[in-house]
């Protein structure tokens, strides 16, 4: 679409400069030392080795810890009378951890959540953690972990419902040994981000969306449709990857690297959000993409380049 229509840059692209104007509005937020350390298989010492990979950098969309899962499960808090809102900008070491079954359970419930009532079934099958292969000889998407488990259950207590803050104005480190854990949030106002993987025109409205879940969308950024089984244990992606350019993949790449996001090895790549238009699903709307939305693109922007956004959470 953007080969057949003049392309119209960015500010950040035109002018080799960044939007950060118009009616800021400001929040001080305390990174999860609590979350981030489960991120990372309770290894708190990973958390400050490789520091520059679990902190929040300058320009990345900073992500808030909601209402949990399962309240039966969920931990206390050793930030939970604090003043500042705990928040993440990344999910630490979990696409690794736990053989990535963290990463599994929230992509399911993103993809598969249509209705509270489906949320509520989803939780309550990882509350069961029961294995049921799939009929018809499918590839599962929850594997066996022996004796018939899924291994979900243990892994409760670090699901919450993430909903977007803002965009960092500064560095946070995720453990308070390293330095400030404090980091100051632009929660409203006109701001340059990092597109994702899809092309944004102004006017479109922004949500945010894990990297892992790449795959879970069609080429125009909406949902495919979801993996409703009577087990519950299909990919939600189906068939199909999302294709990338060889120039988009170059600018992925550079501007990736310029928070840490990847340092060139697969395994240390860093689970960032990202964000990219909102397309709503009408058959099947997901709940959670429509609570994920951040703002307003001001800007037209090609994949994984920078666009405008009026960031609007303080009045969402």
């Amino acid at each position: 679409m953007s080969d057949a229509l003049p392309y119209q840059p960015s500010l950040a692209t035109a002018t080799n400069t960044r939007v950060e104007t118009a009616a800021r509005h400001m929040q001080q937020c305390r990174v999860s030392f609590d979350d981030m350390v489960m991120f990372v298989s309770d290894q708190a010492i990973e958390l400050q080795r490789q520091k520059y990979r679990y902190c929040v950098h300058k320009d990345e969309l900073v992500l808030g810890i909601g209402r949990p899962w399962s309240r039966g499960h969920a931990v206390r808090r050793s930030t939970a009378n604090l003043a500042y809102p705990p928040v993440v900008s990344n999910l630490g070491d979990l696409d690794n951890a736990y053989d990535g079954l963290g990463v599994k359970m929230i992509r399911y419930m993103n993809h598969n959540a249509t209705t509270l009532r489906r949320r509520k079934e989803i939780i309550e099958f990882f509350k069961r953690d029961v294995y049921r292969p799939p009929a018809g000889g499918v590839k599962p998407f929850f594997e066996d972990k022996g004796i018939g488990k899924l291994g979900t259950q243990m892994l409760l207590k670090m699901m919450y419902d993430f909903h977007p803050v803002g965009v960092a104005n500064t560095l946070g480190w995720a453990h308070p040994n390293t330095g400030d854990n404090i980091t100051a949030v632009m929660v409203g106002g006109q701001r340059t981000v990092q597109n994702g993987d899809w092309e944004i025109w102004a006017g479109d409205e922004v949500q945010f969306y894990w990297c892992f879940e790449r795959d879970d969308f069609d080429a125009e950024g909406k949902r495919k449709p979801p993996a409703i089984t009577a087990d519950g244990n299909t990919d939600p992606a189906g068939t199909g990857l999302l294709l990338q350019s060889e120039e988009e993949q170059r600018r992925q790449l550079f501007h990736d690297r310029q928070y840490s996001a990847n340092n060139g090895h697969n395994k240390q790549k860093k689970i960032v959000a990202k964000i990219k238009p909102y397309v709503e699903d009408e058959d099947n709307p997901r709940v959670y993409d429509r609570l994920r939305v951040i703002g307003i693109a001001t800007s037209h922007s090609r994949p994984n380049d920078m666009v405008d956004i009026k960031i609007q959470r303080q009045s969402m």
